[in-house]
């Protein structure tokens, strides 16, 4: 841990507001990546970061330096977000809503061509039938390696639970987005063989 969370973290439990507010400016938007790519869409994934923040702002002088404070947030937001998906999923089951859909914002690249934006639209279509038919483990799992480039020991602690585990999660929804994404990579083969 560095010197600046480690002294954030004192004032912070000493009662300075600021510093928790400087604490979490230092993480948010990745976190708030992580939320996203766990529920799928901005809105949820906002409620579920900033139950987080609260959560962790309650339960900040339990905090015992034993890992980053990035990863102790993370895990705590993780599990806010894993725990709102359950309870959304419920709710929409007994309202008959329409399932949730991936918002492809998140996806967003700017390439320049209209091959490129065709292969980056059909990819961004082609992942978010992926992540939904993950888990909510092996999506959290797939977003924080793939996405974020987190080591499986972090993903571990984040998510509270073995590092053989999370090897699991991995390889079960790398076998999942392989399949799904085989018809991507198909289509680009395709583009490319037109365009020589």
């Amino acid at each position: 841990m560095n010197q600046r969370d480690f002294d954030l973290i004192q004032a912070a439990k000493a009662g300075d507001n600021r510093a928790f507010d400087e604490l979490i400016r230092l993480y948010d938007k990745r976190i708030l990546q992580v939320a996203h790519g766990i529920m799928g869409n901005m809105q949820d994934a906002y409620d579920a970061y900033q139950e987080g923040v609260i959560r962790a702002h309650r339960k900040l002088q339990s905090f015992r330096f034993e890992s980053s404070f990035n990863t102790w947030l993370t895990r705590i937001v993780i599990n806010q977000a894993l725990n709102m998906k359950k309870k959304l999923r419920v709710r929409r089951f007994l309202s008959f809503d329409e399932p949730e859909v991936f918002d492809s914002a998140y996806l967003e690249d700017h390439q320049e061509g209209p091959d490129e934006i065709m292969i980056t639209n059909e990819l961004s279509v082609q992942i978010r039938k992926g992540l939904s038919k993950l888990s909510d483990r092996e999506r959290a799992v797939f977003v924080l390696k793939h996405f974020h480039g987190y080591k499986l020991r972090e993903i571990a602690t984040m998510i509270d639970c073995a590092e053989g585990t999370v090897k699991s999660y991995l390889f079960r929804a790398t076998g999942k987005m392989r399949l799904e994404l085989k018809s991507f990579v198909n289509l680009s083969d395709k583009i490319e063989e037109t365009a020589v």
